[in-house]
């Protein structure tokens, strides 16, 4: 069995802050699901973050993506921005936090600032972010 994540070169865990992050899209809640899915697939990613009134409010992820009709207004079939990670979590939590939530992409918060998001796949093959 090949470990979820390395360890880096100086044997300290590993920390979400270290993992390399997707820039995620932001949409106006009142945009419909069609032209959400259309988002997603022009920027390759599963997760949009849901905008009202200069507020992020939520987010629509593969599922909703998925499953909802071409009409749907995204704020109907939002979740409330209610599970996310910070930079200095250890990946083994971060891990925990993506199996808790059954999501495959989780953002990043510090400060009250979304700084990206990391996919679980990136968290197990442990893909560390270089600047």
């Amino acid at each position: 069995m090949v470990p979820f994540i390395r360890a880096s070169s100086d044997a300290a865990a590993v920390r979400v802050g270290d993992l390399a992050r997707r820039a995620i899209p932001v949409v106006p809640s009142h945009l419909s699901m069609a032209a959400a899915r259309k988002v997603a697939l022009v920027k390759q990613i599963s997760l949009l973050l849901i905008e009202r009134d200069d507020h992020i409010v939520g987010t629509i992820d593969e599922r909703a993506l998925a499953a909802e009709h071409d009409l749907t207004a995204v704020a109907a079939a939002m979740k409330p921005l209610a599970s996310h990670l910070r930079p200095a979590m250890p990946a083994a939590e971060a891990r925990a936090r993506f199996i808790r939530a059954g999501v495959d992409i989780l953002p990043v918060v510090a400060g009250g600032f979304i700084l990206g998001a990391v996919t679980r796949s990136d968290l197990e093959q442990g893909r560390i972010e270089t600047r």
